[in-house]
């Protein structure tokens, strides 16, 4: 059977749109801890049926983790129903819900805001890095978050609801490329663009690093963009640590500066410190890792 790879994975929001709409009214009467519980039984359907991703998954956690058959098998559970709660986390938050979120570098990050040069922060798909838009938030600065096109209207129409108040634009990924002079105006003009880090999609790009003790494949867009740009980089990651508690870690991506290297060099040396931080996360919160498909194809 075929395996998602980084181009043909999408990772959009399950559900139909009205039953989107449904589960946000909900959330303003029904508390989270139920609805964790009813997705608890959901969740062995997933691992039955989604055979790709839960391939995937076990491979995850049997051949970079280095758990057991069993414990591997346990794991896979544990990786759903974690992104099962992110998801219903981010619907919560629509309602009106508020969740605690600890920030770690905090102080560099308003440092950075309250400059005058813009920057870069890379996220990826682990933990809950949406909810870093309703928490770090640079009052001098407009962030251009790049969103993936294809999510369905509500969580689109939720997140510019949402968005709009934190001083965020949405910029989607264009098959023609275009958002990247969208971004590349707003770092011009001393502003914050937001950018995955860790999923290829629309250009073939890439730049390997060693990530969880194999090479892995990684956008170059971000890096290089930063490298041309001559911008900082952060790395931001939100991850679950209770009912409604979030640990947020924010993270500067330094490399030595030198100014005869080509920008390519000073990208691959981002995009490696990239991955050692992203590294570190996910060894902490292994069932927080959301790629659900074979990232070192």
């Amino acid at each position: 059977m075929k395996e998602y790879t980084h181009n043909d994975w999408r990772g959009s929001t399950g559900g139909m749109p009205w039953m989107q709409r449904a589960l946000v009214k909900l959330f303003r009467f029904i508390p989270l801890w139920f609805c964790y519980g009813v997705m608890s039984l959901v969740i062995p359907f997933y691992m039955l049926f989604d055979r790709r991703g839960y391939r995937a998954s076990y491979r995850f956690f049997r051949r970079r983790v280095g758990r057991s058959a069993v414990g591997s098998f346990f794991s896979v559970y544990a990786n759903e129903f974690r992104m099962g709660q992110v998801v219903l986390d981010r619907f919560a938050f629509y309602a009106g819900r508020r969740f605690d979120l600890q920030i770690e570098g905090m102080d560099r990050y308003l440092a950075m805001a309250d400059a005058e040069p813009g920057f870069i922060q890379v996220s990826s798909h682990v933990g809950n890095y949406e909810l870093a838009g309703y928490s770090l938030r640079a009052e001098k600065k407009r962030i251009h978050a790049l969103v993936f096109s294809g999510e369905t209207a509500t969580v689109m129409q939720q997140r510019a609801e949402m968005f709009h108040s934190s001083n965020i634009a949405m910029v989607p990924v264009a098959t023609d490329m275009s958002h990247l002079f969208v971004l590349n105006a707003a770092l011009v003009d001393g502003e914050v663009v937001s950018m995955p880090g860790d999923r290829i999609h629309g250009s073939s790009k890439s730049i390997a690093c060693l990530f969880m003790g194999a090479p892995a494949k990684f956008p170059a867009g971000p890096f290089m963009l930063a490298a041309q740009r001559e911008v900082a980089m952060l790395a931001v990651f939100v991850m679950k640590e209770g009912l409604r508690r979030y640990r947020v870690f924010v993270r500067p991506l330094e490399v030595a500066s030198d100014p005869e290297a080509p920008s390519r060099k000073r990208a691959e040396a981002l995009a490696a410190c990239f991955a050692g931080e992203l590294e570190a996360v996910v060894r902490r919160y292994p069932t927080q890792w959301f790629n659900f498909y074979d990232f070192w194809q």
